[in-house]
């Protein structure tokens, strides 16, 4: 374990290479803590942490976790694994990440290449991606965003600047309140659903299914394929591309109201997930402790994890909302182990009803928690 903390008068400027998972939070303290999980300090190469004057440059062979002042300046060059950063407000830069990314509560964004699927929520400033390979889900954001190419699904809303969706492969679900003199553009392989929340736009509609609107136009020409009309004053400007179908309709809260409660949901998801990280950390430091086989601790552990997170997606699902793909990376290990708990008997006790464990497995572990 590697561990470095900074403290800062003016403004960190901080470059991160990560060759696993890497999660940066936002805080208002002046200090700078960096955490890796890297046992290969007498090795070449390791990894390192340098300050110079403003400027940190972190270097992390495997999972790390950074903590810095929320208007820090974000380069990410690259990231091995998956990516979480939350509550930044200064500018971020990010240029590839091959997993899967979570950005929540930011300022601008750059965002070069994301391999996996891309949840970004609540940024503040300008949007501009250029590649994305899974799904994508865009939701309050205040500039205007520019998304070049996405490879999987498209799902936005609650967009207060203008919006370029250049090429998404696969379908496109848009929920808006236009807003007067913003555009709004989007070419999809599959469908589009424009749901409209509120305010006036001209329309061009163009796809090779079926093309049909419930809006109350006050003027419309074209026929089944393409067309154009007016909603409202028409102050906005919209322009939808599709190879399958286009579906133009006012939005429906019983339907689909991504902003009525799936924040909530969200929330609390992210709080019990967070709750559950912090506990398996404990756990997995005491089984390593008793047991005194590391590797079998840690494989028992991310078998909890994973079950985990399928359940957080089930729920999800339910729930009506998505968030990309995310596994939680490793946690900084308590100071010294706890003692056994009914808690652990349980959880070795749940690993072997769900199959993950078997009951000699399940028997020699027990007999190594009591010692």
């Amino acid at each position: 374990m590697i561990t470095a903390n900074f403290e800062f008068e003016g403004t960190p400027h901080i470059t991160v290479t990560c060759h696993n998972d890497l999660v940066i939070t936002g805080t208002p303290e002046r200090r700078v803590r960096v955490d890796i999980d890297d046992d290969s300090a007498d090795e070449s190469p390791a990894s390192r942490v340098d300050r110079r004057n403003d400027h940190i440059d972190v270097t992390a062979l495997d999972d790390c976790i950074i903590t810095c002042p929320a208007e820090s300046v974000l380069h990410i060059e690259h990231v091995s694994g998956d990516l979480r950063i939350t509550q930044l407000s200064g500018p971020l830069t990010i240029r590839t990440v091959n997993g899967d990314a979570v950005l929540h509560e930011l300022g601008a964004l750059q965002l070069d290449t994301v391999q996996g699927d891309l949840s970004l929520r609540g940024a503040q400033g300008d949007v501009r991606i250029e590649t994305v390979r899974g799904d994508v889900k865009l939701k309050r954001l205040t500039g205007n965003v520019n998304l070049a190419r996405v490879a999987g699904d498209l799902l936005a809303h609650s967009l207060d600047g203008s919006a370029n969706f250049g090429s998404v492969g696969g379908d496109v679900l848009l929920e808006l309140v236009f807003q007067p003199g913003q555009t709004y553009t989007a070419t999809a392989n599959g469908d589009i659903e424009l749901r409209v929340a509120g305010g006036g736009a001209t329309l061009a509609l163009n796809c090779r299914g079926d093309l049909r609107t419930r809006l109350p136009l006050t003027s419309w020409v074209g026929d089944e394929r393409s067309g154009t009309g007016v909603v409202g004053d028409g102050s906005a400007q919209v322009t939808l591309s599709a190879k399958g179908d286009l579906l133009v309709l006012p939005a429906q809260p019983s339907r689909f109201d991504p902003g009525a409660f799936s924040d909530q949901v969200e929330s609390m998801i992210d709080a019990a997930m967070s709750q559950f990280e912090a506990q398996m950390s404990r756990v997995q430091q005491s089984l390593e402790a008793r047991w005194g086989q590391t590797a079998q601790a840690e494989r028992a552990a991310e078998r909890a994890r994973r079950s985990a997170e399928r359940t957080k997606r089930r729920a999800e699902r339910a729930a009506g909302t998505w968030t990309a793909a995310f596994t939680p990376p490793f946690r900084p290990p308590a100071p010294t182990a706890e003692p056994v708990s009914d808690e652990e008997r349980l959880l070795v006790l749940k690993m072997v009803q769900d199959g993950k464990l078997s009951v000699d497995e399940a028997a020699k572990l027990l007999a190594a928690m009591e010692g």
